[in-house]
């Protein structure tokens, strides 16, 4: 597709959403052809069964099961969050600041006990058929297929989403503005990803990490370990420290550039992509420029 002429650095085309709607198609009806299949009943009745921990639900019942499951996910990601946080504090504390870590905090308490809520309904869903999760597909070549294909989705659906919350000016005021309060090298310690608003964001995280599973099959363990894998990176995206941060700083500087989540191939089939590092000084003078 070609691209217009830039003003500054912005990309805005309406029909470009068309176009992602006719990938989104594709996706739909390749997943239908080569993959119809929904989970199998003997898939359904193993994950009842990994779910059952201690024997909860014949001892307390169904609603047990899933507060203990709501409770183990929302510990575990504070944990591993707040983990790595001290990992960067540690490894480089002197480009680690703690100025706005309370604030953060505060919203990150509230993210992590409503992101694990969804997580939960996922689950009940997946035990009930409504995915293509399988505790098959355990060979090299259907690891690999799989984790590009979930992959894929989720990149489809966060660049999609967080576009949209650019261009609509709704969108913008009702969360995503507040996501782009952390915006300074100062903002930027891991947790950043986190300490976004309670609305919209939360859908938009949640919907990208399942639609890989309504379309294409992924094995059960596979699954869990690619999300969480992608979890990490959502916190390393926003940490300076890390070589592969670089990507997503530029989006916070530049706004409008660099969409996707961790695979920049949607921002480069539709022109907003960059990777030229670009500080926030550089952010300044340009805005200086543009005054004079």
């Amino acid at each position: 597709m070609k691209t217009p002429a830039a003003k500054g650095n912005f990309v805005r085309r309406k029909t470009d959403y068309l176009w992602m709607l006719v990938i989104l198609g594709g996706m739909i009806a390749a997943g239908e052809y080569f993959f119809p299949e929904r989970s199998k009943p003997e898939d359904l009745v193993a994950f009842r069964n990994l779910y059952d921990v201690f024997g909860v639900e014949d001892k307390y019942g169904p609603v047990a099961k899933w507060v203990l499951w709501w409770l183990i996910t929302s510990i575990s990601m504070n944990s591993i969050t707040w983990a790595m946080f001290l990992y960067f504090l540690k490894k480089d504390p002197a480009n680690t600041s703690k100025v706005h870590l309370w604030d953060q905090a505060k919203v990150i308490l509230v993210n992590f006990a409503q992101l694990p809520i969804a997580q939960v309904v996922w689950d009940i869903l997946e035990q009930n058929g409504y995915t293509k999760a399988t505790m098959g597909n355990t060979d090299p070549i259907s690891i690999i297929r799989d984790c590009c294909l979930w992959m894929l989705c989720f990149e489809w659906a966060w660049y999609f989403q967080h576009r949209g919350m650019h261009d609509n000016k709704f969108l913008w005021k009702l969360g995503h503005s507040y996501h782009h309060g952390w915006n300074r090298p100062e903002h930027m310690i891991g947790i950043t990803n986190f300490a976004f608003d309670h609305i919209v964001e939360f859908w938009v995280t949640m919907s990208s990490s399942f639609l890989g599973y309504l379309l294409f099959p992924s094995n059960f363990f596979v699954g869990k370990a690619i999300s969480l894998f992608y979890m990490v990176l959502a916190v390393l995206a926003h940490w300076e420290g890390f070589e592969g941060s670089r990507y997503h700083i530029n989006h916070h500087y530049l706004v409008t550039k660099n969409y996707g989540s961790h695979i920049p191939i949607f921002d480069m089939l539709f022109g907003t992509y960059q990777w030229e590092p670009y500080t926030h000084s550089e952010s300044l003078k340009n805005k200086k420029d543009k005054l004079k």
